[in-house]
Formats: C-alpha cells, sequence, structure tokens
C-alpha cells in the first residue's frame, strides 16, 4: 500500500495543489481543512505523515500536533507557515515537529524530505516489529538446557517445516500450548492464525458449533451466525488441547475436515474450504485412550505422524535456577518491581518437591512470591514451604502406596476414578448435584463415568 499523506490546511487552493502534486507521485492523499477535522480523521484511521498549516481558525497548528500526537507519538509531522520565523520554528520542532517548511513550499525539498520522513518511518516500524517478534518468541519458548528438553526444542524445530499433523504429550502444565506455539512460529504458516480450542471447557452439545460453526437458526437457539475455529484457523493451525475429551463423532469429523481440507458448517449445506494444519495435546496415554474407546484409532494414526513427548519438570531439574530466575524475570515484566530469588537453601528445599503441576506450578508460585516479597532473596524461615515438600520424611505409608504407580499419568487417572467415585456416592448418584459440587458439564462427568466404568455400591 502506497504512504498515506494528510494534508491540513485553510486554503482549498494549497490543498488542491499539493494534493495534485503527491498523488503525481503515487501518495493517497487525505486533506482536512481545520485541525479538528484532521483530529477526527485520525482518531479513525491511520496516517503516515502530516503536513500540517500553523495558523489555522480554531486550534492552530502546534496544538493539532499536540493532540494528534496523543493519538500517535511516533506519528512524523510536518509544519508549514507562511510567516514563519525562528522563533515559531524552534518552538514547533521542541514541540515534536519533524521539519519545518516556509510558504509558498518547494516541490523538490518537499518530496525529498517526504522521502526521509517515510524511509525513517518504515525503519521504526521494522524495528518495532523485530522487537515485538523477539519478544513474542522468547515468550513461547521452551526453557532449559537439560538434554532433556533440548532434545524436544530441536524436534520441534524440525516438525515445524512440514505441514504434516502432531501429537504433543506430556502432563499438565509441562507447556503443551507452549509447544504447539513454537511449531507455529517456526512453521510455514507462521504468518496465518494459530487458533486454540480447550476440549475440557466445553460442554458436549456446543462441541460441533465452536469447531465447525453454525448458521443463523440451524439448530433451536442458534440466535446468530457462528465462525468455527477449523474455518477461523485456514492456513493456520488449529491446536486441540485435551484431546481425550473430544467426543468419538466429533473426532471423525475433524479428521475428515483435516483429510478434505473443508468442512461442513451447521445449517450451511455447500462445504467450506479450511487449509488447516491440526496439532492435538494430550494429558493422556492415547494408547489407553484406544483400549477405553475414548480415540478413534484412524483419528489417532493420523495425528500420530508425528510425536512429542514433553518431559516434567522433575526430569530436568538441573535447569532449576536458570527457570526461576527466567520466570522471576518474566514476572517483573508483567507486575514491575524487582525480581525475587532463592537462597541456596530455598533452592535446595524447592528442588525436592516433586511439582505435580510442573512449569506451570512454577511459575504460579515464583508469581506468589514476587506479590508477597517483591524483589527479596527468599529463605525457607520467610516463605512458608509448599504443603507436600516434606513428603518424603513425613510420608505415612498409606501415602507412599499411593505413589506406586507406573507413570503419573497413571496416579492421577486413580485419583480422578477415586474422587469422582466418592462425590457419586456422596451425593447418591445425583449427577446434576454432584456436577455441581465438583465443578464440572453433566456431560463431562458422564463421559468419566463411562470411561472408567464407575458403578454404584450396592448399599446406595
Amino acid at each position: 500500500m502506497n504512504p498515506h499523506i494528510m494534508i491540513v490546511d485553510d486554503e482549498e487552493a494549497i490543498r488542491e495543489s499539493l494534493q495534485g502534486v503527491l498523488e503525481d507521485e503515487g501518495y493517497m492523499i487525505t486533506t482536512a481543512a481545520t485541525g479538528e477535522e484532521a483530529i477526527l480523521y485520525c482518531r479513525k484511521s491511520a496516517v503516515d505523515c502530516v503536513l500540517l498549516d500553523i495558523w489555522m481558525p480554531g486550534i492552530d497548528g502546534l496544538e493539532t500536533m499536540t493532540r494528534l500526537h496523543k493519538i500517535d507519538a511516533e506519528l512524523p509531522i510536518i509544519i508549514m507557515s507562511g510567516h514563519a520565523t525562528v522563533d515559531t520554528a524552534v518552538q514547533a520542532t521542541r514541540q515534536g515537529a519533524f521539519d519545518f517548511l516556509e510558504k509558498p513550499l518547494s516541490s523538490d525539498k518537499l518530496l525529498i524530505l517526504l522521502r526521509n520522513v517515510l524511509h525513517k518511518r518504515k525503519l521504526e516500524r521494522e524495528n518495532s516489529g523485530l522487537k515485538q517478534n523477539i519478544r513474542e518468541r522468547s515468550r513461547y519458548e521452551l526453557i532449559g538446557k537439560n538434554p532433556n528438553i533440548s532434545r524436544v526444542r530441536q524436534l520441534i524445530r524440525r516438525v515445524a517445516v512440514s505441514d504434516t499433523p502432531a501429537l504433543i504429550l506430556g502432563e499438565h502444565g509441562t507447556g503443551k500450548a507452549i509447544a504447539a506455539r513454537m511449531i507455529h512460529q517456526h512453521s510455514g504458516r507462521a504468518d496465518g492464525p494459530l487458533v486454540e480450542l480447550n476440549v475440557a471447557g466445553i460442554p458436549e452439545q456446543q462441541m460441533a458449533s465452536e469447531l465447525f460453526g453454525h448458521e443463523k437458526g440451524a439448530f433451536p437457539g442458534a440466535l446468530h451466525k457462528q465462525t468455527g475455529r477449523f474455518e477461523r484457523a485456514h492456513q493456520g493451525i488449529l491446536l486441540i488441547d485435551e484431546l481425550a475429551d473430544l467426543p468419538i463423532g466429533i473426532q471423525a469429523r475433524v479428521l475428515r475436515g483435516m483429510q478434505e481440507r473443508r468442512i461442513i458448517r451447521q445449517g450451511l449445506p455447500t462445504p467450506i474450504t479450511a487449509d488447516v494444519r491440526v496439532i492435538a495435546a494430550s494429558s493422556y496415554n492415547p494408547e489407553q485412550l484406544l483400549q477405553q474407546e475414548r480415540l478413534r484409532e484412524d483419528f489417532y494414526y493420523r495425528l500420530n505422524i508425528v510425536t512429542i513427548h514433553l518431559p516434567p519438570l522433575r526430569d530436568y531439574l538441573s535447569d532449576f535456577s536458570l527457570l526461576v530466575e527466567t520466570l522471576a524475570n518474566e514476572q517483573t515484566k508483567m507486575l514491575g518491581g524487582s525480581a525475587v530469588s532463592f537462597s541456596n537453601d530455598m533452592t535446595t528445599l524447592l528442588k525436592s518437591y516433586p511439582w505435580p503441576g510442573n512449569i506451570r506450578e512454577l511459575r504460579n508460585y515464583i508469581e506468589r512470591c514476587h506479590i508477597l516479597a517483591p524483589g527479596e532473596t527468599i529463605t525457607p524461615d520467610q516463605m512458608p514451604p509448599l504443603d507436600t515438600l516434606g513428603h518424603q520424611s513425613n510420608a505415612r505409608p498409606a501415602q507412599e502406596n499411593s505413589f506406586n504407580h507406573e507413570t503419573f499419568n497413571h496416579a492421577r487417572e486413580t485419583f480422578e476414578r477415586n474422587f469422582l467415585h466418592y462425590h457419586l456416592q456422596k451425593n447418591k448418584w445425583n449427577i446434576m448435584r454432584t456436577a455441581a459440587e465438583i465443578g464440572m458439564e453433566r456431560n463431562q462427568l458422564y463421559r468419566k463415568i463411562k470411561a472408567y466404568e464407575l458403578v454404584a455400591d450396592s448399599k446406595t
């Protein structure tokens, strides 16, 4: 798009003359007769440079410039005046004018000045974009030098350049969403959208609309047209998080959309093109999901072309100090103040904790420390330890037995099964009451009951 220049002058002849000269050079021109008119326009639309007369009825050029810079602090403004004095030029420059031109304007001088202004503006935008890109890339990066995490980063970069589906596996809090964003950043679809869908938070009856959209009136209650996540991810990536909670019927439709590159929006008979790369994430073992019939084999094998396993935090604790420093600095940028740190004793204590919530739990813990003691070096005496820091020495035999599982996911599933069974028994298998008590959608609770084959005790 050609540069957009605004001419602000109360004399129509000058506006028309400058507009003709600049349009011949290929610039897009907007004109305004007053400062107020210019301000109203710039509040709604962006311009690349303003040619601004200093003497106008209403608010003058200097006041107009001040107000325009409140809208866009970096907007280059060239002041024009037919009654120029040295003092006026100095005042305009001090107030933020890029340059000062005396009327009648020299076309050659004006065009040279505009080229310089617009080149500087372009460089500033590119530099700002590069800085933003660096910030975003550092934000979406798996942190650590340990070989376990380094190998994952290398695999992500290799996977990113292909256009195949991918499956990301790992415990809760290991950074599955961050891994997906890294794939997006390094892929050929980086300029396209990354659309995320956390399946666990969506009731089953809404799932089809969330993924594929619907037309107004497609079903009772469809009061407005809705664009689905698949369609929004066109020419980009769709991340389906918590794959285990994606209903079997919907899995078939997602698979068809992946293969055919088009989807059917509810209420619309004609297919919609949706060129989408699908990445799925799960904290469950997919082999177990297949056995429990919670995952279609054809869908799994399509996703499983490349699988990325994210290690739990306990597998790269050699990077603990680096992680703490990085996350503490992250909190400083977000919340202000000075970064917290941990004493050697505190670090040793924290490294002995199993971190079931992984890097997410560590990030939350550091955020809490930053809020309570910004800039301080925290010792065990200053900060109460996490609840289970002493689990190794103080655990009862029954607790120790609860740790005898092959994997963390197995342990979590055992807990989840027992937790749900307890609350169902407590509520005499009243599904609505149980779902409300534990904060779970009824349909999701039904799926869990089926998956874990829960049944009521005979005495219930």
